[in-house]
């Protein structure tokens, strides 16, 4: 459904949104975006939520384009907004979320001639300082360009493509009327649709990828990033992993791709990894890692440890335009879409091969073997290992734990950065439908908190539970008021150390920097969401869980749920142990480190 309104550049934008199917625009109002304003109020499909900081609009308008498999769209003024934008804009960019981000700027007439909040090329240039983080910059100067210009700034906002655009609009050319003739809507927006999940497959290198190890006798695993993690390529990777029995990673960006308690699954490799996943995939014993939708980056690849592609063979499936990040990594690069490389291998008739048979009961026989590695390394499941660098707490561990087994499986899970992202990856089990989410590559602390927004915005049918911590709360706390003001059903978990616990354990245990720079005030996050309007409640044990969530699961709004937990190590030691080894062989002593 289209808006009927007359038609100035305003309208004709947020025609444009309506066609690409935009139904939510998250911002923060100021006088030069007025026009936009009006254009949103008015519009019969589209909603727009004032947020609390344009940052936390960024985030949302990320959380909202990964949930919903369409581009997230943010909007504010020029000058101090966009300025907002740009921790929302750095971290898409790092994950490759697709969002368009609009700038209201002062009136064309006033450029260059020391207007209040300039920031054209006359006064701070923003355009300029954005650049680096983007992928198209738009600045729209006059009417006549407005569609070639909406087109460009929309060309990249796709699954395929994954960009960023930041598309700026004098406010005097935003009440001004669309020319005579000039087309909007639809044919602004190009083929979005066409590209909502990604490239074609590559036949001939899957065609391949079967004739020599998935039909063959050979041990074969798969590794899925974050370009493999969306509800419909995880639907086709179950089935393809059933079909040639395959057992199947994922990378902390990767993970919720797969179902975790599957006899195929491997758990996490690369942070917070699980014991199965890194001696299947660093053992020599595996003839080929297939990877699909990763860079192989620093967290995926476990500290860019030799053993990942030592004694075997690396494939790596990928659809990223972007030049990779893995030329450390000796390794097959194939370009090729990954949900259609998995629909493409669902359709290869496995009985062509006579071998087949053999080669699949052979594979069963060795997954058998694998499934008798346990997912957790038994030395830190130990109670002894579990002390608190701050005294006697809540194992972070045992209440995400509890809290996988009382939640709906079909959640939406939103996951932000700091000590409880490593115990979530390592103990929340994932359904592996998609729905686990997380911002991985620049990991801004706070960024769950909105982002959640825009993922139960997009997806309402399903719940959404939030996992953040105090020092995350610190940051971007206040957007759990925008959820209260629009009534956004949230579970928002506030796994509660006193500390930046990620550094705080390495201060108390290393000596690494002195404690005062990594605890926090003991501040009640249950009592600031109660003064925001937010229900709350404080639990202290963990029989306590299951009647909080019963509460929240009654309110039709947001509910916050603070959890003291204390300070523990990582429950795992193979990524610190690689990231030593790494340094040992770059010729640094670790004990100095």
């Amino acid at each position: 459904m289209e808006s009927h309104a007359p038609l100035n550049v305003s309208n004709a934008v947020v025609a444009a949104l309506e066609a690409a199917k935009i139904d939510h625009v998250f911002l923060v109002p100021g006088k030069m975006i007025y026009p936009l304003l009006e254009a949103i109020a008015r519009s019969p499909s589209i909603r727009g939520i004032v947020c609390a900081h344009e940052t936390g609009a960024a985030f949302m308008a990320d959380g909202y384009a990964r949930s919903s498999r369409k581009f997230g769209v943010c909007m504010a003024i020029s000058g101090p907004g966009t300025m907002n934008f740009v921790p929302g804009m750095a971290a898409a960019n790092a994950d490759r979320i697709p969002v368009l981000y609009i700038g209201g700027g002062v009136s064309s007439r006033a450029e260059g001639k020391g207007a209040f909040q300039d920031a054209t090329l006359g006064g701070m240039f923003e355009s300029g300082v954005v650049r680096g983080l983007i992928g198209t910059a738009v600045e729209l100067k006059n009417k006549e360009n407005l569609r070639a210009e909406m087109r460009r700034a929309l060309d990249g906002l796709n699954w395929m493509r994954r960009s960023q655009s930041f598309f700026t609009i004098p406010v005097d050319i935003q009440k001004e009327g669309v020319p005579p003739g000039q087309p909007v809507s639809r044919q602004m927006v190009g083929q979005h649709e066409s590209n909502a999940f990604g490239a074609p497959a590559n036949g001939e290198a899957l065609e391949a990828l079967c004739e020599q190890y998935l039909l063959k006798s050979k041990k074969v695993a798969f590794l899925i990033g974050s370009r493999g993690n969306d509800p419909q390529t995880a639907k086709f990777l179950l089935e393809v992993a059933e079909k040639f029995s395959v057992p199947v990673a994922t990378t902390l960006s990767g993970k919720g791709a797969f179902p975790e308690t599957h006899v195929l699954s491997l758990g996490v490799y690369g942070f917070a990894a699980h014991s199965r996943a890194v001696r299947v995939i660093n053992s020599d014993e595996l003839d080929a890692l297939v990877v699909f939708g990763s860079d192989l980056n620093q967290r995926d690849s476990m500290n860019w440890t030799e053993k990942l592609s030592a004694g075997k063979e690396l494939i790596v499936f990928d659809d990223s335009f972007d030049a990779p990040a893995m030329g450390h990594i000796a390794s097959k690069r194939i370009f090729s879409g990954i949900c259609a490389a998995f629909r493409f291998l669902l359709q290869i008739d496995a009985k062509r091969d006579d071998d087949f048979s053999t080669a699949l009961n052979r594979r069963r026989a060795w997954i058998a073997e694998v499934g008798q590695i346990p997912l957790y390394d038994p030395r830190f499941e130990q109670r002894d290992m579990r002390r608190s660098a701050g005294g006697l707490s809540l194992y972070p561990g045992d209440v995400v734990k509890r809290l996988c087994q009382l939640l709906p499986k079909d959640s939406n899970v939103v996951v932000d950065s700091g000590a409880h992202r490593i115990f979530m990856a390592h103990y929340w089990i994932s359904s592996g439908i998609g729905n686990y989410f997380s911002s991985s590559s620049l990991a801004p602390m706070g960024w769950a908190i909105a982002a959640g927004i825009g993922v139960k915005l997009a997806s309402p049918e399903r719940p959404c539970v939030v996992v953040t911590g105090d020092g995350c709360m610190l940051m971007h706390g206040m957007e759990i008021q925008t959820a209260a003001r629009y009534e956004v059903k949230i579970l928002y978990v506030i796994l509660n150390n006193s500390a930046h616990g990620a550094i705080h354990i390495d201060a108390i245990s290393k000596g690494s920097i002195p404690e005062q720079f990594s605890k926090l005030p003991s501040h009640s996050w249950a009592a600031f969401a109660a003064s925001l309007g937010v229900a709350a409640r404080r639990v202290d044990h963990l029989d306590e869980l299951e009647d909080a969530l019963n509460e929240a699961s009654r309110l039709n709004g947001p509910f916050v749920l603070e959890v003291p937990t204390g300070v523990f190590a990582a429950p795992n030691r193979y990524y610190s142990e690689c990231e030593t080894c790494s340094w040992v062989r770059d010729g640094v002593d670790a004990s100095t480190l």
